[in-house]
């Protein structure tokens, strides 16, 4: 699947692209369907907060069927090609899981921030996917976006200890006030199904789910093969230590996999 060039001018301009019923109610059912298993299971992917309760779900494609073929699906991959002109990597891949009356929320940052302080990823060569796999609303705690915050590049922030992950370059108050007050904010929502694409330099952040509804996104960073971090100092669910460039598998395999006809072998 490529993106068209009105697509791509706004996802330049902006930021940021968002793709309503991007995947089908179908793909995000069977994907819902394992996420109660997946947050049961005791392994390091899965942290939880001081109370117990799950945070995310790193590295889904090494216990999940269903998530291990969403990695490759090529209306992920393939557009992130098109965008970073080159073969990708999954650089980080997880779910982060809002449940009703939650408490988690995100502070301001760019990704690409953290991944440069920290992992010496070269160039912002990056991006991420988003999935939605509830529908987000204005109460659920949706993912907020300041558009065009990502052509300044990569801005200073201290790296602080996160609950839940390793660290974070966090940024500070003034310059999320400068930047909103240079472009505002915007909070992508939607239904299930719905796709979302940002640059590695968006600043954004997240609020507590205050709502009775869950809030579950799928996260798939992707990186150019010859953008690989220098430093393998975190935990490899965290940062991934190895480049294994992701090729694009066939349109249908989540509905096939939804129907019993298709498994990916190794999982």
């Amino acid at each position: 699947m490529l993106l068209d060039a009105e697509q791509v001018e706004t996802y330049e301009r902006e930021g940021y692209l968002e793709i309503p019923e991007l995947f089908s109610e179908e793909e995000t059912a069977v994907l819902r369907t394992d996420l109660a298993r997946i947050f049961s299971l005791d392994r390091p992917e899965v942290p939880r907060s001081e109370s117990g309760v799950p945070l995310l779900a790193h590295r889904l494609e090494r216990y999940s069927e269903a998530f291990a073929l969403l990695l490759r699906h090529p209306r992920m991959v393939e557009p992130a090609m098109q965008l970073l002109e080159g073969p990708v990597y999954s650089h980080q891949y997880k779910v982060v899981t809002k449940p009703a009356f939650g408490k988690l929320d995100l502070p301001w940052h760019q990704d690409y921030g953290t991944w440069h302080a920290i992992d010496k990823m070269p160039e912002c060569r990056a991006m991420n996917f988003a999935l939605f796999l509830h529908d987000v609303n204005e109460f659920n705690g949706p993912i907020i976006l300041i558009p065009r915050s990502h052509r300044g590049g990569v801005l200073d922030a201290p790296v602080e200890p996160l609950d839940g992950s390793s660290a974070f370059a966090k940024l500070t108050n003034e310059t999320v006030a400068r930047l909103v007050g240079e472009h505002g904010m915007v909070a992508p929502k939607g239904a299930a199904g719905t796709g979302l694409f940002f640059h590695g330099c968006m600043a954004h952040a997240s609020v507590p789910n205050i709502s009775p509804w869950p809030r579950d996104n799928v996260y798939s960073s992707l990186n150019r093969i010859d953008n690989g971090i220098r430093n393998h100092g975190r935990a490899e669910f965290y940062a991934n230590h190895k480049i294994e460039e992701l090729i694009p598998l066939p349109d249908d395999c989540l509905r096939r996999f939804a129907r019993g006809q298709e498994k990916l072998p190794g999982v």
